[in-house]
């Protein structure tokens, strides 16, 4: 199976694409200080969950030491002021879907779960409030050409990828639609929610 881990972001960036991806470098005290303004942003706050609250946290998070992917998004030349070129805007992050969460979509017809050799992933994303917007959907982009081409070359298991946007999150909804999902139908992402999630699927 693909680790996501030791996926090489670089290879994924496209030239008509308006953003870059690559791993977060938190050796660097601006990009360290821009990701602390996205995990303390408002509106990130009202609508992601588990947001770095200590360094600590904010380390272990960037530094792929669970089974999954963190990607920074960089600003490109043409597409942000120059400035910004190589300035983090914001970040995606790839990991396993929660199997208790397939279950629940399986039970409301969202998806099918019969089907063997199946890979669900779900991914996640959170934008710098400064940054110029169709960033992150380019991004997301680019994220997804690179787990397409690493599942592929493996050939193990069929990819499935999963995204959530609160049914009042229209910015997100924009995005994920931008980048390629189609919108399945509403579901409580915990069970303990009051609120609906607009749930997202595209097929590898």
């Amino acid at each position: 199976m693909v680790d996501l881990r030791k996926l090489d972001p670089a290879r994924a960036n496209l030239d008509h694409e308006k953003s870059r991806i690559r791993l977060v470098d938190l050796s660097d005290p601006e990009e360290k200080k821009r990701l602390w303004e996205i995990e303390t942003d408002s509106l990130v706050a009202k609508y992601v969950e588990d947001l770095a609250e200590t360094e600590d946290e904010l380390i272990e998070f960037t530094t792929l030491e669970k089974d999954y992917l963190v990607l920074a998004v960089e600003g490109k030349s043409g597409h942000v002021e120059e400035a910004e070129v190589g300035k983090l805007q914001g970040w995606v992050t790839v990991y396993p879907e929660d199997k208790r969460r397939l279950a629940r979509l399986q039970k409301q017809g969202l998806i099918d779960l019969i089907k063997e050799d199946l890979r669900f992933l779900e991914i996640g994303f959170a934008k710098h409030p400064l940054a110029r917007p169709k960033q992150i959907a380019s991004a997301i982009r680019q994220a997804l050409g690179l787990l397409r081409e690493a599942h592929k070359q493996d050939g193990e298991k069929t990819l499935v990828i999963t995204a959530y946007a609160d049914e009042a999150n229209e910015a997100s909804t924009r995005v994920l639609l931008a980048a390629g999902f189609s919108l399945k139908g509403k579901v409580k992402y915990h069970l303990k929610n009051i609120s609906h999630d607009n749930f997202f699927i595209l097929f590898g």
